[in-house]
């Protein structure tokens, strides 16, 4: 390198160092006489219907600005909040004395019965039975509560906040229950009661299947937890949660973490996540829709069965050639995936309990 270059290059770079300084300290100068911007308001997941329900004047005193959320529920609460809804069949609801605790389940059930589906909720659980099945008490409730879109997935900072159906339940949970009632467009009972009754068509199963779609019909109620693979209070991601479970987790939990699960299942799934278990999906392991059976797992995204494993973003388990069972913005619920969004967006199924 010659003398004049190294002093041409020398030159260019203390020249860059001038002036990138020159417009650094212009931009802090900037920077100083701007005032602050406002920091954005936190978001909160029952805004929108603490909105809508409180504007009521339905709590007496109580506005969107000083609402307490996680306040536990109490029956005259809920009876209140279920008459802004409902004001006409309120009194359907069975009533809660005052210091009597307040669960999800009472939540579902009030905001089911008022809308006019406690035979629906019923019929629900008599169809379970009939198909071989054991009702839990009261998961007809949440059959339908969560057809109707009642609940809502929280956010992942929120989740030690959500709450299964046998747990207590807090004035934003039923609040939030009142504004999606109050928005309703007149078609969601009609798609609650044709769900149900596609439960009458969920064909006889045996053994492992029987046994894993047990599990499933006994978690529907549980919320959705990202990362969740247990019914029991969980530590996610270095901080404790709420018992639930993500799409994946859910199949995780019912078709291999069970004490009964044949020791194979594990190897089955290929992998503890969505993308892991199509991934590892050979050509030949790719189910078609007309192929899947009860306990299969179905995976969903663009392509069919060709799809690429990057391209599924969610999972679920078949218990009928109509309806499968999933964790998704409704927690554990039943859906239909024989017609709708769920029909257009389903890949491949995948088997890893044998008949």
């Amino acid at each position: 390198m010659t003398l004049q270059r190294l002093i041409r290059i020398t030159s260019i770079a203390l020249i860059a160092v001038v002036a990138f300084g020159g417009i650094a300290d212009a931009k802090h100068k900037k920077r100083k006489h701007q005032k602050p911007k406002p920091a954005a308001a936190a978001r909160v997941w029952y805004g929108s219907a603490a909105t809508l329900v409180l504007r009521t004047g339905v709590l007496p005193g109580v506005t969107p600005a000083n609402f307490a959320p996680d306040t536990q529920l109490d029956g005259p609460t809920l009876q209140a909040l279920v008459g802004v809804a409902f004001p006409k069949t309120a009194k359907r609801v069975r009533v809660i004395e005052p210091g009597q605790p307040v669960t999800m389940g009472d939540v579902d059930a009030a905001f089911v019965i008022a809308a006019g589906l406690n035979d629906t909720a019923i019929r629900a659980e008599q169809l379970i039975e009939a198909a071989g099945y054991d009702a839990r008490p009261g998961v007809g409730y949440e059959i339908v509560a969560r057809l109707l879109r009642l609940r809502t997935n929280l956010e992942q900072a929120d989740d030690l906040k959500e709450h299964a159906w046998y747990e207590q339940a807090s004035q934003a949970d039923a609040v939030w229950s009142a504004g999606q009632a109050l928005q309703w467009g007149g078609w969601e009972s009609q798609v609650a009661i044709d769900t149900v009754e596609l439960l009458a068509q969920v064909p006889p199963t045996t053994r492992l299947q029987h046994d894993a779609i047990q599990r499933a019909f006994d978690f529907i109620g549980m919320p959705y937890i990202w990362g969740g693979t247990s019914e029991r209070p969980q530590v996610l991601f270095g901080a404790p949660t709420a018992g639930g479970f993500d799409c994946s987790g859910f199949l995780w939990r019912v078709l291999a973490l069970d004490a009964t699960s044949p020791k194979g299942v594990l190897a089955a799934f290929g992998g503890r996540t969505t993308f892991e278990m199509a991934r590892t999906a050979k050509p030949a392991q790719r189910l078609s829709r007309e192929a899947i059976i009860p306990a299969d797992i179905m995976l969903f995204g663009p392509g069919g069965l060709q799809a690429s494993s990057g391209s599924i973003g969610h999972s679920g388990m078949a218990i009928s050639p109509q309806l499968f069972i999933q964790s998704s913005g409704q927690g554990i619920a039943l859906a239909r995936w024989d017609t709708g969004y769920y029909k257009d967006r389903l890949a491949f199924g995948k088997r890893v309990l044998l008949p």
